[in-house]
């Protein structure tokens, strides 16, 4: 017989509800060693799955390149592994595919790929250690490259160093003025492509923009600001600013007194000159004919028997 313990709560239980009890009891306590040692199972895989990522990366040093187009860039891979490596391969990085351009070894020195002579070779002629040099960059060149060491203990380890090329920008600005309306032009080539902003005091004033994509590359950027009143810019400064790879190239022109006129103005100059010119090519007529008149009356009386 069990006793209630007095001023404690608790009260008498039968050995089945006990037995019930511990058996829960059991179960929650072999959930939680589960729980923890699967927690440290999956902290300790992922902790070595990010080292042997981390250490796979880090065997190959690369770095990619910003170069000038049409003009030369290397790119440079260095192994960080003391296996011994027994031949480079540098390969371009194509859309679903992989394509050799040139190999370097002790016992076979350079070997470069038909479609690639004379406008690549290896410039750092070692084994760990290998740089390509592009002798005169074309758009073509632009991408990816993989540097695959072939070692004697690990096998394969590659790396992929990126070239990109840019054009410098060529940029003007220039305004004119057109019917009663004042034009500001601002023209940017480029690659990648410019972006063009403006700084214009004023009011009414709209602005229309042109992208013009070239074979070369380069793209081609028109911005025109349209100023509906020409007169209240005149000595006013304009800004064209030029954005292109992080650098900003601003042009500042002051707009100078011009010359306004409109279309019904430009049609009645016209048409009054070309009056002017009918009516001087018909007094020409009427004075030449007049002219002939007079001579004949002379011939008449002169010799009145030739007209009988």
């Amino acid at each position: 017989m069990r006793l209630r313990a007095m001023g404690s709560g608790f009260a008498p239980r039968n050995s089945g509800e006990e037995a019930w009890i511990g058996a829960v009891t059991c179960q929650g306590a072999g959930r939680q060693v589960f729980r923890r040692l699967f927690c440290q199972l999956s902290t300790c895989g992922l902790i070595w799955l990010l080292a042997t990522v981390m250490l796979c990366r880090a065997q190959v040093v690369t770095q990619d390149e910003k170069r000038l187009l049409n003009t030369p860039a290397s790119l440079r891979c260095s192994l960080q592994n003391p296996e011994e490596v027994l031949i480079v391969t540098w390969q371009k990085v194509k859309p679903g595919s992989l394509e050799n351009m040139v190999t370097f070894s002790k016992n076979h020195g350079v070997v470069v790929q038909p479609a690639y002579k004379d406008k690549i070779n290896v410039t750092q002629l070692e084994l760990k250690n290998s740089t390509i040099t592009f002798w005169n960059t074309t758009l073509e060149d632009e991408g990816c490259y993989k540097c695959l060491f072939n070692t004697f203990g690990s096998g394969k380890i590659s790396g992929t160093a990126c070239l990109t090329l840019s054009v410098q920008p060529t940029v003007f600005l220039h305004y004119s003025f057109f019917e009663d309306q004042l034009n500001i032009t601002c023209f940017a080539n480029a690659r990648p492509a410019p972006v063009i902003s403006w700084k214009v005091a004023g009011s009414e004033i709209e602005n229309s923009t042109e992208v013009l994509l070239h074979p070369n590359g380069t793209t081609s950027v028109t911005s025109v600001l349209h100023v509906k009143d020409p007169k209240r810019q005149v000595g006013k400064e304009v800004v064209c600013q030029v954005l292109h790879l992080g650098t900003v190239t601003s042009l500042r022109q002051t707009v100078d007194k011009g010359f306004w006129f409109s279309v019904p103005l430009l049609l009645s100059i016209v048409s009054l000159v070309i009056l002017l010119v009918l009516i001087s090519i018909l007094l020409y007529w009427k004075r030449r004919r007049n002219q002939d008149r007079g001579g004949a009356h002379q011939l008449l009386h002169a010799y009145p028997e030739c007209y009988n």
